[in-house]
């Protein structure tokens, strides 16, 4: 996909000096281009993206890039909304090369109203790389971004519009274990004993090189650091 001026990207004004890569927001009514991994089904409805299971446990993937499918950069920043209606788990990833190859992804748990930043392989473990406590629901509707850069891993999660993007990252780490630049995506989930059907809708999906704000650099786990100085 050719990059697209920002300024034709309204709902992304609040991006500085970052070049736009790749964007969806499925108002053409189809996820053509997309690639589907794992138990869900995949539907564009009313201009939003839905990845859905009815009864059955798992975790649903849809993968895309803007060089056939894969990320013509490794470093580079993922916005979308995201509205979990029901389910353990929906988020965003990044660096995704394969089934057994490790990728990183900030999961949205209403339930437990945190977020997670984890490195993951889909066939093996899952890394906590670092958490947040956020006040979350379901049906409500939240923006996140998750940024890899190099060694540097980040994640933010806001209610409103995207001019309401905070200036702090909430989530905060450096791993150097993935950094091809793989295929970026988003996924949902259900887990648990019984089968049971879940949802998320997402929608307004924009990938950028990575982000510079006047305030980004001031990450979350930087105000941790400094309040054990005091």
């Amino acid at each position: 996909m050719s990059r697209i001026p920002l300024i034709l990207i309204p709902f992304a004004m609040n991006i500085c000096f970052a070049d736009v890569l790749f964007t969806d927001n499925f108002n053409d009514g189809d996820d053509n281009g997309w690639t589907h991994l794992g138990a869900a089904s995949f539907k564009v409805i009313n201009s939003e993206y839905f990845v859905y299971s009815q009864g059955s446990r798992g975790l649903g993937l849809t993968l895309n890039g803007n060089d056939s499918g894969v990320m013509s950069t490794a470093d580079y920043s993922i916005l979308c909304s995201i509205l979990v209606e029901c389910g353990t788990e929906a988020g965003v990833l990044a660096r995704y090369t394969g089934e057994d190859q490790w990728y990183y992804r900030i999961v949205l748990k209403p339930s437990i109203s945190k977020i997670f930043l984890e490195r993951k392989k889909n066939s093996g473990p899952t890394i906590t790389l670092d958490q947040y406590d956020f006040d979350s629901s379901f049906g409500s509707r939240y923006w996140i971004r998750l940024q890899v850069h190099g060694d540097s891993v980040l994640g933010r999660i806001w209610e409103g519009s995207p001019d309401d993007e905070p200036d702090i990252w909430h989530l905060d780490a450096v791993d150097a274990v993935q950094q091809e630049e793989g295929s970026f995506g988003l996924f949902a989930g259900g887990f648990g004993k019984n089968k049971v059907s879940w949802s998320s809708i997402f929608d307004d999906v924009v990938v950028s090189t990575a982000i510079s704000q006047n305030l980004s650099q001031v990450s979350w786990g930087f105000i941790k650091y400094m309040d054990t100085l005091k």
